[in-house]
């Protein structure tokens, strides 16, 4: 489509060279320059990682030339001089964390009581992987009951970095941009990063968008189960379901902490 072409022109217009951009995603040369003459498109794989790594939505790609620069410039993807202070902030910040991060590598399991559907455990989906050796993921949410198709889907794409022995974790949810979230978290160095607990801040995904700090619990998931079926298995569930391990209520239970302060440990 000529409107994916154009509009893949403008964004790479803003990067340091087209080169560049080719090796941050992993495409050769002579491919990129076909899907920017239009020649080609990319298929719907690569067409997301594409629009991952410049923060925009696929659909967006086939908005009219006119449309999609007005959503590049009201997000500030065209590299104005904010954005560059923006992002020397972010490179200094990122410079800071521990190369241990790395070990993230791969999907989780993360459990968290919903802050918007009370009662209700979150079971939600992050994917860690590392890009130009620093560590982003992508966290899925679907807010409907686990064993039914659901509407509401929450996206969001961050980074994170390992400094003091935490991981802190920051991201954006890029669908209905109704919010931003930070994590902290404790790594189990004795199991080697296979479980994860610690604090979640964010708001309530209703109309009250009410500020909720809650415990937070991640668990790697099964090599043997993929992408597709640990996005099946996410969902809200009661905190007594079977599919829910037994050891999860108790690391995510919110019911005391203190006196002075909301920690990361569920205390009895």
């Amino acid at each position: 489509m000529t409107e994916i072409a154009e509009n893949l022109r403008l964004l790479c217009s803003y990067r340091p060279s087209i080169s560049q951009v080719g090796r941050d995603l992993g495409i050769n040369r002579s491919q990129l320059n076909r899907y920017l003459a239009g020649s080609s498109t990319p298929r719907p794989a690569l067409l997301r990682k594409i629009c991952d790594y410049f923060g925009v939505e696929p659909y967006e790609m086939m908005l009219p030339p006119r449309d999609f620069a007005e959503i590049v410039r009201v997000r500030g993807l065209d590299e104005g001089t904010t954005n560059r202070r923006l992002r020397q902030h972010f490179d200094r910040v990122m410079a800071l964390g521990d190369a241990r991060v790395r070990n993230l590598t791969g999907m989780f399991f993360e459990y968290y009581y919903s802050m918007s559907q009370k009662g209700k455990v979150i079971r939600g989906l992050i994917v860690f992987s590392v890009e130009d050796g620093r560590t982003f993921y992508r966290r899925l949410e679907r807010m409907g009951p686990h064993d039914r198709p659901g509407r509401r889907h929450y996206r969001y794409q961050g980074a994170a970095l390992v400094a003091g022995d935490r991981v802190f974790m920051s991201d954006y949810e890029y669908g209905a941009g109704i919010e931003l979230t930070q994590t902290v978290l404790y790594p189990d160095y004795a199991l080697r990063w296979t479980r994860l607990h610690g604090v979640k801040l964010g708001v309530s995904a209703d109309q009250a968008h009410m500020p909720c700090s809650v415990r937070v619990y991640l668990e790697r998931i099964p090599a043997r189960l993929s992408l597709t079926g640990a996005l099946r298995a996410c969902g809200l569930f009661d905190p007594g379901h079977p599919e829910i391990p037994s050891h999860v209520p108790e690391m995510i239970d919110n019911s005391t902490s203190g006196p002075y302060a909301f920690d990361a440990y569920a205390r009895r």
